[in-house]
């Protein structure tokens, strides 16, 4: 019987285990359970750095590929900084799967972890950088000298254990005793079954299996329906184009397949764009009935059927909430040129006031908003790259708009130079 995979996001988890793995995977700072010392976020930084340069880099290194091959390379010399931007993990995985890993330490207790394919070592130096002890493996000589002449330069070498040479050949010489191992090699059906099988005898008891490009090809896609069927598999996690497998005592059996909680750049400028697009219509719209009312209303009290004198009209401005490493971030803005259209001294005061406080919650800012009059108009949320963020359209009435003109004078009707 073929199992369904259960669809989520990393909050409607129930299971304590996969909702700790999840949250730390895809979670924003402010969901995870890691410290990040100063020493970390220097490695962090001398990776992403040797990234940068890499992807100008203009050396080229003659791969031996024993796997299932390249889509994007047809000959055996490639080069660097093609290498580094199709086949590398992103910073985004490497940095979730070095979160997942710090969680996961014990006191007193070293872990281990196998890296299967090392390429150029960026993701084997994030995986260095939490801890662990790291070993790795990689099937051409050339491409595990230039990831050492990496590591080197990172200045982790020493807490790395790199060996080349035939997946099948190295496993069957393992003695194995690891907690992880991210398979990230030899893309092949066949050869992933076989890899994953032996590996059930070498994981220690807890451990888990982390395969890469399950949906790769038809093959691997194959491949992951048959890891699925395999009742010793009893809780498998879909993220990002991988598998988690893992064989948990008293885990009630569950196969997840978790949505990412941000969205792509290019994604998010389209919306980016729909929003400002959308709140300009919307301030329109309202202007413009705000003119039709005043325009009635001057009809009504000219027929003398009103002794009103003029109607209100409304200023408007914009909040943001977001979170930014674990704080809330809370922005109100006004545009300065209210402070030459309103003649509600008052109410521009306090807007002014309001933009340059320091709110530490949405709740401390929309409490202090209403009680000065200001009024949500409408709100409507973006998911980003940091997570997501509300917007919030906010007016006020006022008893007068005066028009203004930047090429008038205040004085007089005539157009100043210029």
């Amino acid at each position: 019987m073929k199992r369904k995979e259960k669809k989520t996001y990393w909050r409607g988890i129930h299971s304590p285990f996969f909702f700790d793995l999840a949250r730390h995977l895809e979670g924003g700072g402010r969901y995870v359970d890691v410290a990040y010392d100063t020493g970390l976020v220097k490695a962090i930084d001398q990776i992403e750095g040797l990234r940068q340069d890499l992807r100008r880099s203009s050396d080229f290194i003659e791969v031996n590929d024993f796997g299932a091959g390249s889509r994007v390379f047809k000959r055996k010399s490639r080069e660097v900084k093609k290498i580094t931007r199709h086949v590398l993990q992103s910073k985004r995985v490497a940095f979730s799967l070095l979160r997942v890993l710090i969680f996961w330490r014990s006191p007193g207790r070293s872990k281990k972890i196998l890296e299967m394919g090392t390429s150029l070592g960026l993701t084997t130096a994030y995986l260095a950088a939490s801890g662990w002890d790291v070993e790795t493996w990689e099937g051409c000589q050339q491409t595990a000298n230039y990831a050492r002449k990496n590591w080197k330069g990172l200045g982790c070498e020493d807490q790395i254990k790199s060996k080349v040479g035939i997946f099948k050949s190295l496993m069957e010489e393992s003695q194995g005793g690891w907690d992880v191992v991210f398979l990230d090699g030899h893309h092949d059906r066949d050869a992933t079954l076989a890899y994953v099988e032996c590996l059930k005898t070498k994981l220690n008891p807890g451990g888990a299996i982390l395969v890469d490009d399950i949906v790769w090809s038809k093959g691997m896609k194959e491949a992951w329906e048959k890891l699925l069927d395999d009742p010793h598999w009893n809780a498998t996690m879909k993220w990002r184009g991988k598998g988690w497998l893992f064989n948990r005592d008293g885990e009630i059996e569950q196969h997840l397949k978790l949505r990412k909680s941000y969205i792509s750049l290019s994604k998010f400028n389209k919306m980016k764009l729909f929003t400002i697009v959308f709140a300009a219509v919307t301030l329109l719209m309202s202007t413009q009935v705000q003119a039709q009312g005043t325009k009635d209303q001057m009809k009504t009290e000219k027929a003398g059927n009103s002794t009103s004198t003029e109607g209100a009209s409304k200023i408007f401005g914009e909040m943001l909430v977001f979170d930014l490493n674990g704080k809330t971030i809370v922005k109100v803005s006004f545009d300065p040129i209210m402070d030459r259209m309103g003649s509600d001294k008052e109410a521009l005061a306090s807007s002014q006031q309001i933009g340059n406080f320091k709110f530490t919650s949405m709740g401390q800012a929309l409490n202090v908003l209403s009680s000065h009059g200001w009024m949500v108009e409408h709100v409507w949320t973006t998911l980003e790259r940091s997570g997501a963020v509300q917007h919030f359209i906010l007016s006020h009435e006022v008893a007068k708009l005066t028009p203004v003109s930047p090429w008038l004078s205040k004085n007089t009707n005539t157009g100043t130079k210029g």
